[in-house]
């Protein structure tokens, strides 16, 4: 500046230095936002707050009023304001981020020291709040694609002996290496194809528990609904999580594994667990209820049953069942057996007396030729009311069934 004192344009020049210097540091934290805010609150001896343009707190630190500071700050459109609030000098200024308007705020009770830095700290700490934004909106724009890329790769299969390599790139998702993990598939319960969307949700609510995922859309061909496929690690979180999500989405879950070239291999069973949720969800008035279908849970029945040819499981269901066609029938012997062929309880559900039913499964053991008690009668029963029994039984577990 023409006309100012060279050792007072040296000290200006050194301040600046040091101001940026002690800023600059922040970004390379763990948490950029929130370490800026806490240098900025050293160096004007005070506190400092980033709001949101909501007026939620982003980040702060130190004792300054942060609601009467943002109640002054909404109440004009100034982009800066300097101003008292008991005992406390305020400054704030406006920034215009991608996200929207944030406020920067720095406040402290010795007015002298902020008075002459303000200025310097407002603009040093608005250039590197925009910056770090952008480095987090740029990591955050390519993740998404760097994670699906990854799990295409597995999805398509992996040599064991890239094992190393691919499992160093699932650790900066988070996962730790050589630990097991699970395949899943999701499909809205509506049974409509899985959108990006969908991925967003699951993506959303994994960062929210905490929980290291790799995802993708997944379709097994063009006449099949499109699937989340996602791979977990098999942790409680991460049990917790697919139980959440079963609220939402039928949940096919692969047994646990630890090699990743086992992932197609996962996929595949996870791609078998979502259609036995599928066939359960079709018998069911509730699919929420029915909960993730985990192959490494299943039983011996529903591994069998999941094992066979579809078409030719049909035709012999049918086959089995066609002597007790009467809904009432059909309906009573599937509350019969989800109750553990308990007739008293299974009278309660129908609010009818325990004869009534004691003579609905004489009907249909006439109808069948044997005891529905009888081992094959109750084995041939199971197998061919399978779905329709499990979907009562969650109905029965659920404390609002």
């Amino acid at each position: 500046m023409k006309g100012e004192d060279p050792a007072a344009e040296n000290e200006r020049l050194r301040r600046t230095v040091d101001v940026t210097n002690a800023l600059l540091a922040a970004v390379s934290s763990p948490d950029p936002v929130q370490a800026l805010v806490a240098r900025m609150a050293t160096i004007c001896r005070g506190s400092a707050i980033v709001y949101d343009f909501e007026g939620n707190i982003v980040a702060s630190t130190g004792e300054a009023p942060v609601q009467l500071i943002w109640n002054e700050v909404t109440a004009t459109n100034r982009v800066e304001l300097s101003l008292e609030i008991g005992r406390w000098e305020v400054h704030t200024r406006r920034v215009a981020l991608r996200a929207g308007v944030h406020v920067i705020a720095i406040a402290s009770r010795g007015t002298r020291s902020i008075v002459e830095l303000s200025e310097l700290l407002l603009d040093t700490s608005e250039r590197l709040l925009s910056a770090v934004h952008g480095i987090q909106s740029g990591a955050t724009l390519r993740d998404p694609r760097a994670n699906e890329q990854l799990m295409a790769a597995l999805h398509a299969g992996i040599l064991p002996s890239r094992e190393d390599r691919f499992w160093n790139r699932t650790t900066q998702f988070g996962f730790q290496a050589y630990s097991s993990v699970r395949t899943i598939e999701a499909l809205p319960l509506d049974d409509r194809s899985a959108t990006a969307a969908d991925v967003g949700r699951l993506v959303a609510q994994a960062r929210s528990d905490g929980v290291p995922l790799l995802i993708m859309l997944h379709r097994v061909d063009m006449e099949a609904p499109a699937t989340v496929s996602a791979l977990l690690p098999d942790t409680a979180p991460a049990e917790r999580l697919i139980d959440g999500l079963s609220a939402h989405y039928l949940i096919g879950a692969s047994a646990p594994f630890i090699s990743l070239a086992a992932v197609p291999e996962g996929v595949r069973e996870a791609e078998t667990a979502l259609r036995i949720g599928q066939n359960w969800a079709a018998a069911s008035a509730a699919p929420g209820q029915l909960g993730a279908v985990r192959m490494d849970q299943i039983d011996l029945t529903t591994w069998l049953l999941s094992h066979v040819d579809q078409r030719q499981l049909r035709e012999r269901v049918e086959r089995t069942l066609a002597p007790i066609g009467a809904s009432p029938l059909r309906e009573t012997l599937v509350a019969y057996l989800a109750t553990g062929q308990n007739v008293a309880r299974t009278a309660e559900l129908f609010y009818v007396h325990p004869n009534t039913v004691r003579y609905r499964l004489s009907r249909i053991e006439e109808e069948i030729g044997m005891p529905v008690a009888s081992a094959p009668a109750l084995a041939n029963l199971v197998l061919a009311l399978h779905p329709a029994i499990i979907a009562a039984i969650s109905t029965l577990e659920d404390p609002a069934g």
